[in-house]
């Protein structure tokens, strides 16, 4: 596949909010703002982590290590989930989850349990956005 004909499968876009592309990866944040939630898509056919290349293994971890890092200081995140799962929805996603003792799941997983609806307000949205970005374009 052509990275410029890649598309998302339609259920990660009806379930995230598009924030930006960075390094051949669609970065976005999932619509319930219960939870801190990003959702790394790398831009490739191949459905599991272990199958890209180091390089862009290298650069997803950067990304989670990024959003790990926001969702600790400014969401007050005690533990990080990281999963590359994909038995719903094939299309290689990763995602990284802010948790915290007092979250409405904790210590369950977040799969297949329902969590209180809470949408995410534009600025916040922004804010989340703008954050990430300017993590990711300073140098280490």
């Amino acid at each position: 596949m052509n990275k410029e004909n890649f598309q998302i499968h339609p259920r990660l876009s009806s379930d995230s909010h598009e924030l930006f592309e960075w390094q051949h990866c669609h970065i976005r944040l999932h619509k319930n703002a219960t939870l801190p939630w990003l959702i790394i898509i790398p831009k490739t056919e191949l459905v599991e982590f272990h199958d890209l290349s180091i390089d862009l293994q290298s650069k997803v971890t950067h990304i989670s290590q990024i959003a790990s890092t926001y969702f600790k200081t400014e969401c007050g995140a005690e533990k990080i989930n990281f999963a590359a799962i994909g038995n719903v929805v094939q299309q290689l996603h990763i995602h990284v989850i802010g948790r915290h003792t007092k979250d409405p799941l904790w210590p369950d997983v977040v799969w297949g349990n329902p969590m209180p609806e809470k949408a995410y307000p534009k600025k916040e949205l922004d804010t989340i956005k703008l954050a990430l970005m300017n993590q990711l374009h300073t140098p280490s």
